[in-house]
């Protein structure tokens, strides 16, 4: 039995499917695919409702009926789910499914195989009908436009449009080429006429009874950064043509009183609105998403647009303004690229990560409406005043954080470092924006842009912030850098406090040059930091191969211990003095700083070490490794407990203060994921110690616990 066993994965959002609505009553759900596993929004307020079962493969399309959702994998099977529980699976088709609709009892379902086929729901053994789409002819999408009694309308990626009566088997008609690949397909409120996304950023507003274009808008895609380029001048044209960034991947009509609108989304994020009676560009959303617009949706009679993007956020729009422009109503969103770390905040119901998208969120172990992207201090508006794109104005990515709830109402109690950033960062919790100070050493100054090749702002390599650490007590911060210095910052006011360095003729190789001047604290990047929770030492190592031990209030040196390789990871437990270190040559080593001494080596892992921590306890070491493993070390038995695979390069780990949820992030996944701890949760006499790899599935989607049902855990056969 392994001692960490799957419970839940949170931070997931939505993927790159195309999501499905559903109107019930009064109320309209929107079914999303997450990975192998779906999941559906109350669009109320977005929040969860029913998450349905573990799938054995990728989800590539969705369908709704009534109780019973649709989702066709990768190779082209279709699983039949009522509620959480699996009915029965439709086989047949020899490619992938890119997408499906519902029509009465009908269920339609286009292929990569050159087929669409016509079910009826419930009778899994065999089609209605199989239509050959014909050669020269891939497939992209469908629609079914109103009125038109069992036909549908398909569209191919090079262009080409057919008419199809599904019911009779019968090619209809196949319209005249547009010059460009179908991506996307809408019927429109108006009478034979239905609009067509392209690859070439067009939007196409087609008459199919008279095979007609009834008017076209270009660079619908938005692609360009102003609305100059969106009305079609050379630049916005250009930009337009640039491979992906310049296709229509979403349309959405909008019904009921007001102006008639169509919404039109692109590979590059943007959505844009355009005024139907006027023909022109009604209003621009620049930056709906961080990554391309995969759905839009008008709600039937509101002026409340909804929209998904690959950037693993859904969001809902309001035209409620006198002049018509949207803006943003609610979203939920997650990271947008995989999170690279993760740390319990408080008691652990919060979880703070970081990742490759460049921002900085809190998590609630608890409560999935609860969590947030943290503030970096009116993004937008600085965006829209210096006309550049939202991304360009981010932090970079945070390489190592430290927090406490000590000081949480007080001032800010979370300090970052950052990629490149010679500054370390302050951020409030209570407020989850980014805090008023910035910590930066007195005299030094940042590198500008110029013969150097660097951005401006932009900080020298041997500038850059490694590493940092927050006293127990929130009134100290203490950082980092490259180039081996150690300062300390005053958390209330952001003052400089003091930098940590060693004394000339102390023992080290230091050069005539630096001769009778004091040292940095490392001669070379400082890996981690950590102190005691009484502020009596600090810890520093580096990869100069050092840990050194310093008074924390006099900045002093205190003690010297030699790793034997340059240290990569530090973690600490400050009520016991122990330190532990993943150096470069793959040994854990855990020192006592008290007694200057080394009292522990594990060894293990056979590639790069990613992260290290404690239990609160200090009874355990935990280590995960570029070798695809989680290792759990008996500190007091000075043995290896268990050798975890938990699915994939674990990049980031934190172990819950209560020691009963364990958090990680890994390469490739977006979300965060919680396994619980079976010395508490399960047998724990079923746990045998051991070198043996124990290998753990991913855990699935986690449910709002105001939510709703259980129904996460259920999985195919």
């Amino acid at each position: 039995m392994a001692l960490f066993e799957p419970f839940r994965a949170i931070g997931h959002i939505v993927d790159d499917v195309p999501f499905a609505v559903q109107r019930r009553g009064r109320e309209t759900y929107a079914t999303v695919s997450v990975g192998n596993a779906w999941q559906i929004y109350n669009t109320a307020k977005l929040t969860v409702v029913l998450i349905g079962p573990q799938l054995p493969r990728s989800i590539t399309a969705l369908a709704c009926a009534g109780d019973v959702t649709l989702a066709a994998l990768e190779g082209g099977d279709i699983v039949e789910t009522r509620r959480v529980h699996v009915t029965g699976v439709y086989r047949g088709h020899t490619g992938s499914v890119v997408a499906m609709q519902v029509l009465g009892s009908t269920l339609l379902t286009l292929s990569t195989d050159g087929t669409l086929r016509a079910w009826t729901l419930g009778e899994r053994a065999a089609p209605l009908q199989t239509l050959e789409l014909g050669p020269g002819f891939t497939p992209s999408t469908l629609a079914h436009p109103d009125t038109y009694l069992n036909k549908v309308v398909v569209g191919s990626a090079e262009g080409r449009l057919q008419l199809w009566n599904f019911s009779t088997g019968t090619l209809l008609h196949e319209f005249r080429g547009l010059g460009s690949g179908i991506r996307v397909l809408a019927p429109s409120p108006a009478l034979d006429v239905i609009g067509l996304g392209l690859a070439d950023g067009r939007v196409v507003l087609l008459d199919l009874r008279h095979d007609e274009v009834v008017a076209e808008f270009s660079n619908a895609a938005g692609t360009g950064a102003s609305a100059a380029g969106l009305l079609g001048n050379t630049a916005g044209a250009a930009a337009a043509g640039a491979p992906g960034g310049g296709a229509v991947t979403a349309l959405a009509f909008r019904t009921g009183p007001g102006v008639p609108l169509l919404a039109a989304g692109g590979a590059c994020g943007a959505v844009t609105l355009w005024d139907l009676e006027k023909r022109r560009l009604h209003s621009v959303l620049r930056d709906a998403h961080d990554a391309g617009v995969t759905r839009l949706h008008f709600f039937v009679g509101e002026p409340r647009l909804m929209s998904a993007g690959r950037d693993n956020a859904a969001k809902q729009w309001v035209l409620d303004g006198a002049d018509g422009a949207p803006r943003l109503l609610r979203f939920r969103a997650g990271h947008a690229a995989p999170p690279a770390l993760v740390r319990h905040y408080g008691a652990g119901r919060a979880l703070l990560s970081a990742g490759e998208d460049r921002t900085f969120r809190l998590f609630s172990a608890v409560a999935d409406a609860q969590s947030r992207e943290l503030s970096q201090r009116h993004l937008e508006r600085r965006a829209k005043r210096a006309r550049v794109a939202r991304e360009e104005l981010r932090l970079p990515r945070v390489v190592a954080l430290a927090a406490g709830d000590a000081r949480e109402r007080d001032w800010a109690n979370v300090v970052t470092a950052h990629a490149g950033e010679a500054r370390a960062f302050t951020w409030r919790l209570a407020h989850a924006v980014l805090g008023e100070h910035v910590l930066e050493p007195p005299g030094r100054r940042r590198r500008g842009g110029g013969a150097s090749g660097q951005a401006h702002g932009e900080a020298a390599p041997r500038d850059a912030v490694t590493a940092v650490a927050l006293s127990a007590c929130g009134n100290f911060a203490v950082v980092g850098s490259a180039d081996g210095a150690v300062h300390r910052y005053n958390m209330q006011s952001g003052l400089h406090r003091g930098e940590y360095q060693r004394q000339a003729g102390g023992g080290d190789a230091a050069s005539e040059a630096t001769a009778g001047r004091p040292s940095p604290a490392h001669d070379g990047a400082v890996a981690g930091l950590a102190s005691d929770g009484a502020n009596r030492w600090l810890v520093s190592g580096g990869e100069d191969g050092a840990l050194r031990t310093w008074d924390f209030k006099r900045c002093g040196l205190t003690g010297e211990l030699g790793v034997g390789a340059a240290v990569q990871r530090l973690a600490c437990h400050p009520a016991s003095g122990l330190v532990a270190v993943a150096p470069a040559d793959l040994m854990l080593r855990i020192y006592d700083v008290e007694a200057q001494r080394l009292v522990r080596r594990f060894e293990g892992h056979l590639d790069r070490v990613t992260d290290l921590q404690f239990s609160e306890d200090c009874r355990w070491l935990l280590s995960s490794s570029m070798d695809g493993t989680l290792r759990v070390w008996d500190i007091p038995g000075s043995q290896l407990l268990q050798v975890l695979d938990m699915g994939g390069v674990v990049t980031s780990l934190s172990l819950s203060p209560a020691q009963d949820l364990l958090a990680t992030t890994g390469q490739g996944s977006r979300g965060i994921n919680l396994w619980a701890n079976q010395l508490i949760y399960g047998a724990g006499g079923d746990i045998v110690p051991g070198s043996r790899v124990r290998h753990a599935h991913l855990p699935a989607l986690a449910v709002d616990p105001e939510g709703e049902e259980e129904g996460a855990a259920a999985r195919a056969a």
